[in-house]
């Protein structure tokens, strides 16, 4: 192990961030931006065996995809490594190299002319919008992944990249309703509030970050981040898959609804029973997510249960009606991210043979 670190640290002091170990390449993080990742290195490494070029992110994914082209066999990339460790960005690597070398012939001549191919665009563009509604900053890592994904990338007959889809595992949805100090809920939350428009803000009923109880726990700001134009780059990238202005609409409807639910507060009636003194809130949670709002606060406060053949009516204490709120609140926002990957799947598509990319969730090193 000392001999492996030290050959690591003496490669990274001469910026030379990849290392092969047997299968492995080891890439270490350096926090800041390289010129190593631009389209000139990728045809550098495109064709190249992986003695040939010294390590890299495109040397691992140019010699799986030779493994499936000539012996007509899955190949699989595992990213993994502790929280900041670089899984995202590897992620983004592997794939901006895939959609280049496999790419359609119209398609490459399109990434020639252009910069970038429309099947490269939605590859990354379905990355960014997962980021946007499953990424946080935590306190080692301002883009920290908060779910596990596996990337499936289907080939034609000709090798040429036909589609793809996204399976996700594990949300921390939790992190909707608390984190720590230095931390931030998803960035999807911040994005809107800071870069909705004023129509926006009056058709979800948005308001001030203070005035949310979800949004006060946690550091609001990211150094260098833009909240308000990373929004506006979200939004394209739900365009450019074809999200339509309805399901946009639908989206923000819920986020605003999630946030408002933690807004609403309950009190103590009697040792048995709670109830809600004002019901202000919850009309405009069930005006966004346009359900009745009688059926929604007795839901809480006094939901049926069956027993035996028949349904009965429980009373439910404070603290009972604030954990069902708080596990619906982060019920609603799995089920959107949930759809929110199916819908995303339906425009990337699936067939034809297999090469997958698994990125690991972020754990606590």
């Amino acid at each position: 192990d000392a001999s492996v670190l030290f050959n690591l640290k003496e490669r990274y002091n001469f910026r030379f961030i990849h290392t092969y170990a047997g299968l492995f390449c080891v890439v270490i993080n350096p926090y800041r931006r390289l010129p190593i990742y631009s389209e000139n290195v990728i045809k550098m490494y495109k064709g190249k065996r992986r003695e040939q070029m010294p390590p890299h992110i495109f040397a691992v994914v140019e010699n799986a995809y030779r493994l499936m082209s000539q012996h007509q066999k899955d190949q699989s990339i595992l990213c993994t490594g502790e929280s900041g460790a670089g899984k995202t960005e590897n992620t983004k690597n592997v794939l901006q190299y895939l959609a280049y070398i496999a790419s359609a012939p119209k398609c490459l001549q399109c990434l020639e002319d252009k910069g970038e191919s429309e099947l490269e665009s939605q590859l990354l563009q379905a990355n960014s919008i997962l980021e946007a509604f499953g990424n946080a900053k935590t306190v080692k890592n301002d883009n920290s992944s908060r779910f596990g994904k596996f990337i499936r990338i289907n080939f034609d007959a000709s090798n040429f990249i036909a589609s793809a889809s996204v399976e996700t595992y594990l949300l921390e949805k939790s992190r909707i309703l608390r984190r720590a100090k230095e931390e931030r809920t998803f960035h999807i939350f911040y994005q809107l509030l800071r870069g909705a428009n004023t129509t926006m803000i009056s058709d979800y009923l948005l308001e001030d970050f203070s005035c949310y109880r979800y949004m006060t726990q946690g550091n609001m700001t990211i150094p260098g981040t833009d909240d308000a134009e990373e929004f506006k780059n979200t939004v394209k990238s739900m365009q450019v898959m074809n999200i339509s202005s309805n399901e946009l609409n639908s989206i923000f409807r819920t986020i605003s609804a999630v946030l408002q639910m933690g807004n609403i507060q309950f009190k103590q009636h009697n040792s048995d029973q709670a109830i809600l003194p004002d019901d202000t809130i919850a009309q405009k949670v069930c005006h966004l997510l346009g359900i009745p709002v009688t059926d929604f606060v007795r839901s809480f406060l006094k939901p049926k249960l069956k027993v035996g053949g028949e349904f009965v009516t429980i009373d439910q204490t404070q603290a009972q009606v604030e954990f069902a709120v708080e596990a619906i609140s982060k019920s609603i926002y799995e089920r959107m991210f949930k759809w929110l990957v199916t819908r995303i799947n339906r425009s990337l598509d699936q067939s034809k043979r297999l090469y997958g990319l698994m990125t690991t969730q972020n754990k606590p090193a």
